[in-house]
């Protein structure tokens, strides 16, 4: 996965003081908290508070580990969560293809008026009604053109698209990997299981040859 991607992600749920933890996490696991602290020239609480937004949205988890030199309190230790965090972003990737939807929709349905004085900006059944007058100013409002405002979104939107398209690919292959790795314990697990099955038969035969020995010894006697 593009690291430029998690940053982009982190970023788009928590802001711009969390990409730097992005490239000290990526293809990292059980990164100290201290050791991110001062990477990022951070106090441990202002650290902690970055890791706990993310930890929040499911972004990061955390492992703790009793440090006995430091009187047994516990040392943090985190890592990025790359499935949840692709989630998440998708999650925020289509609210935002939404609301942009919506907005088009809109100014291309909708006539708008604005006052090119105070740069106030009414739907035209407002401006009806307000006789085609700024309230602010008394200047006369002008119909507005949506058209560059339109074309803007729809940049955006195909923006938004290239983007989800992107984090859908990382998501099919997280879960490719996911459907492998699943595969491979369910081999070990049967493999387990036979070899479990296997030994319990020898012990069952041993059983067996070791009461029939004992019977043909008290016969004898």
């Amino acid at each position: 996965m593009r690291i430029e991607l998690l940053k982009e992600i982190v970023n788009s749920i928590i802001g711009e003081k969390s990409k730097g933890i992005v490239e000290l996490l990526f293809e990292k696991e059980n990164v100290n908290e201290f050791v991110i602290a001062k990477k990022l020239n951070l106090t441990i609480n202002q650290t902690r508070n970055l890791l706990y937004k993310l930890s929040d949205e499911g972004l990061v988890s955390v492992s703790r580990k009793k440090n006995k030199s430091k009187g047994g309190w516990y040392d943090h230790f985190w890592t990025l969560n790359l499935e949840k965090s692709l989630l998440k972003f998708k999650e925020v990737l289509l609210k935002k293809k939404e609301t942009l939807m919506q907005s088009a929709a809109l100014k291309k349905s909708t006539r708008f008026y604005v006052c090119e004085t105070c740069g106030i900006e009414v739907t035209e059944e407002q401006a009806l009604m307000q006789d085609y007058t700024c309230q602010e100013c008394g200047q006369l409002l002008v119909l507005k053109d949506n058209t560059k405002e339109i074309a803007t979104i729809e940049k955006e939107y195909a923006h938004l698209d290239k983007d989800l398209a992107e984090v859908l690919a990382e998501i099919a292959i997280l879960d490719q990997k996911n459907a492998k790795a699943g595969q491979r314990r369910q081999k070990a697990f049967e493999r387990k299981k036979a070899k479990d099955r296997a030994i319990k038969r020898i012990a069952s035969a041993a059983k067996r040859k070791s009461t029939l020995e004992k019977n043909k010894s008290a016969k004898k006697k």
